[in-house]
């Protein structure tokens, strides 16, 4: 029996090939009549793009050396080859292939490798540690106030839109607790369960056809009288509660389609959330996808644990599998508060990078009727061959971030990323891409390196797979948890499921969630008395609860590149005297965090007076 995820693919490559660009005359208002092919359409047309006129499948010059139809009856439908997986050509003219270590008698072969990160050719890399500009990103404060706010603007403007105002009102209810006990491993856990229900002011807008609402089943110890560490996952159910309890983790199961729904049909990207935030008209290039609300979503969650007494707001993992991997990914990243990510099988424009032919493509999910809405309408200005009349490479070229930067953007915090095997009967991943997920943690880890941090950890000597169902170079073995560092890797033999990892994400996430977070003092003003380089300004201190030894960076203020902080000592020293207005500048701050190699510390201003 096919999985709901297979499923899932299996409906957008048939909504996908059922219909492509029809005309840029659409209604002046979108309603509830519109479809998911008017609203896709009517992006297009606003960014100046129509799909190409392409041949028939069978006749197209690009088409795989070995693919064929999977119904000789619809040679027009989506395609497969000797391995089973899919194959299917995009409304922009892209095949997606699969480039197997079996040659000729592989998967379906595009002549071209995976045009991708460590293939030759291959599309030009983008260094996480190099500004737009060429400039070098060198030290931790580079990071936090150069190249990130970069990149972060870019992933909101390129791929997944703005971010959703985190002041919409949300009124809250509480239902009635109920109580159970689950036996676990021949040990009974008792528990309490809840459901919250936050519903979504509309005032600014109150003609939305469709209110959206926050709603999540929660299940926790049933010891009363403190806060718990929390997994909020992407629809998975309480029964994920057999995996925490034994942590003394609770799990909140949120439903993400109330929020906003899983299409853009009857007129949906105009109604529920995004319909609010754009009072009912047609969404824009720049506005968000469906990824972002649903993120929008898990935030206001957080808002709420925060005045609740069973949850630690300051302890919450996410957790979403496939295209709800996606969105916990776009969780993380939009809101700092998020502790631990778990981006299950994550995929295209999740953790798979788009610089990477294999499985699905960025021109996939931008133009199907069936998963364009979940990103931001800009992404289709990167779909297609980037020379007109060509094939490889594609507009890809010129995106300016992909998977491997929005995963960096969760730096430090903790990231497990997950994928199956390629192609077991009726659930392969293949589709997901393993080893372009792999290495998209891999070419991160830059990041968190710089910070301080370990990243992916891979131990040296191991043996990573191949073969006929898997693509050139591999990913470290089946069913092996790496969690040493921050960017935790697993890959299941099962495929494109989930379950087999919880255990592994639990003891990966408990890490964090049960750590202490260290706390800067507050209040910590020094006076700059000595006007020389390196002068010695004073000591920033902070306390660790299971007194850890720390580490500091700086990630703001007005004092950033004046002065500098040693990194164990905490010692602020002056680094460029000239650079200090002693006749008018009063004061200059430092936005500091402590680390203590699970946690940071919450972001803290310290005050340097200028005598």
């Amino acid at each position: 029996m096919k999985t709901r995820s297979v499923l899932l693919v299996a409906a957008a490559i048939a909504s996908f090939a059922a219909h492509a660009q029809k005309s840029c005359s659409v209604p002046a208002v979108p309603d509830a009549n519109v479809t998911a092919e008017q609203d896709r359409d009517h992006m297009l047309c606003q960014v100046g793009l129509a799909f190409p006129n392409l041949p028939p499948l069978s006749q197209d010059p690009n088409r795989p050396k070995n693919a064929w139809p999977r119904l000789a009856t619809n040679p027009e439908g989506s395609w497969t080859d000797s391995r089973g997986h899919t194959v299917v050509r995009t409304n922009f003219g892209l095949w997606h292939t699969y480039d197997s270590d079996a040659g000729e008698a592989g998967g379906a072969m595009s002549g071209y490798g995976d045009y991708g990160p460590e293939s030759t050719p291959r599309y030009s890399d983008i260094d996480l540690l190099k500004m737009r500009n060429g400039a070098p990103v060198k030290r931790a404060e580079d990071w936090w106030t150069r190249r990130r706010p970069e990149l972060l603007a870019l992933t909101q403007q390129e791929l997944y839109g703005k971010p959703i105002d985190p002041g919409i009102a949300v009124s809250w209810q509480v239902s009635a607790e109920s109580t159970g006990v689950e036996a676990i491993g021949g040990i009974d856990y008792s528990y309490r369960q809840k459901t919250l229900t936050g519903t979504v002011d509309i005032s600014t807008y109150p003609q939305l056809r469709n209110r959206p609402v926050v709603t999540a089943q929660c299940r926790l110890p049933a010891a009363a009288g403190r806060k718990y560490p929390v997994v909020v996952t992407f629809g998975e159910g309480v029964g994920r509660f057999q995996y925490t309890a034994p942590f003394d983790i609770a799990i909140c199961s949120y439903d993400p389609k109330a929020v906003q729904p899983d299409t853009g049909a009857g007129g949906a990207m105009s109604s529920y959330l995004i319909g609010l935030v754009n009072k009912g008209q047609w969404r824009k290039p720049e506005d968000a996808g469906a990824l972002v609300a649903w993120g929008w979503g898990v935030s206001r969650l957080i808002d709420r644990f925060a005045h609740d007494p069973d949850f630690d707001a300051d302890k919450v993992a996410v957790e979403g599998h496939s295209r709800y991997g996606k969105a916990a990914l776009v969780t993380a990243v939009y809101d700092d508060r998020v502790a631990v990510v778990w981006p299950s099988d994550a995929g295209a424009l999740g953790t798979a990078p788009a610089r990477r032919h294999y499985g699905e493509s960025l021109e996939f999910v931008a133009s199907s009727s069936g998963e364009y809405h979940w990103v931001a309408g800009n992404i289709l200005k990167y779909a297609g061959p980037l020379k007109e009349g060509g094939y490889l490479p594609r507009k890809v070229e010129l995106l300016d971030v992909d998977a491997h930067s929005t995963t960096a953007l969760v730096a430090p915090r903790a990231i497990f990323v997950t994928n199956g095997s390629d192609t077991p009967p009726g659930s392969g991943d293949a589709w997901s891409d393993p080893r372009g997920t792999f290495l998209s943690g891999k070419m991160a880890s830059s990041v968190w390196e710089l910070l301080g941090w370990k990243g992916q950890v891979i131990p040296a000597g191991t043996v990573f797979t191949s073969g006929s169902d898997e693509s050139i170079g591999g990913t470290p073995p089946f069913n092996i948890a790496f969690i040493d560092g921050a960017v935790g890797w697993r890959r299941q033999v099962e495929g494109h499921t989930p379950v087999p990892n919880w255990p592994t994400f639990v003891t990966f996430a408990a890490r964090y969630l049960k750590d202490g977070r260290p706390v800067v003092r507050a209040g910590q003003t020094f006076k700059l008395s000595n006007a020389v380089a390196g002068a010695i300004v004073g000591t920033a201190m902070a306390s660790d609860p299971e007194g850890e030894a720390l580490q500091w960076q700086i990630n703001g203020g007005t004092g950033v590149y004046k002065f500098a902080i040693d990194a164990a000592s905490g010692a602020i020293s002056l680094v460029d005297a000239g650079g200090v207005d002693r006749a008018r500048a009063k004061r200059y701050t430092l936005v500091v965090t402590a680390i203590d190699g699970k946690l940071s510390s919450k972001e803290a201003t310290i005050v340097i007076a200028v005598p």
